[in-house]
């Protein structure tokens, strides 16, 4: 990677990257190493393009991946001061979860959502699909995924009020 001193042309060089095909390896060292937050972001957001561009053909693995390091990184960068930057890439995550969604095994699904709760409600943005996948996805979600938890988390509460119930009776 060639590191340039001239501002604008590392701009230029960076949002280069939203055209080129394939620079994920690239967005992510800018994204783990460079001390530039708009850098991060820029390389974020240019991750997000090209991976809905080339998502039809890209590899399953590298789609996992790629969601993958959005996820390490949210949860490794928690305490930074840049939350724009942190915005950014857990919308991305969001966007390539919920495009990924129908295709997904049920067990990718389930190891996704143990790290990540719920689609971002600030990205249901274009992501030239139409309105009907945007819907098959949140019923998807809605039906297998937050009525199981929301009756286990019932189960739950339930098992609790009757063992505290049985405590104060002893």
């Amino acid at each position: 990677m060639q590191m340039h001193i001239n501002p604008a042309l590392a701009e230029a060089t960076i949002l280069s990257l939203r055209q080129a095909p394939q620079p994920y390896q690239t967005c992510q060292y800018i994204l783990e190493n460079s001390q530039v937050a708009n850098a991060r972001f820029q390389a974020a957001g240019a991750i997000r393009d090209v991976g809905i561009r080339e998502w039809g053909f890209l590899p399953d693995d590298d789609k996992r991946s790629l969601i993958s390091f959005c996820l390490r990184f949210v949860m490794q960068h928690a305490n930074s001061c840049e939350g724009y930057v942190l915005a950014k890439v857990s919308a991305v995550t969001a966007q390539f979860l919920k495009r990924g969604w129908l295709d997904f095994l049920v067990a990718e699904k389930e190891a996704f959502l143990f790290e990540v709760s719920e689609f971002s409600p600030s990205t249901s943005s274009a992501m030239g699909l139409p309105r009907e996948f945007h819907e098959q996805c949140r019923a998807s979600l809605e039906h297998d995924y937050l009525k199981v938890n929301l009756l286990l988390l019932s189960l739950s509460i339930s098992m609790n009020s009757f063992t505290l119930a049985t405590l104060v009776r002893f």
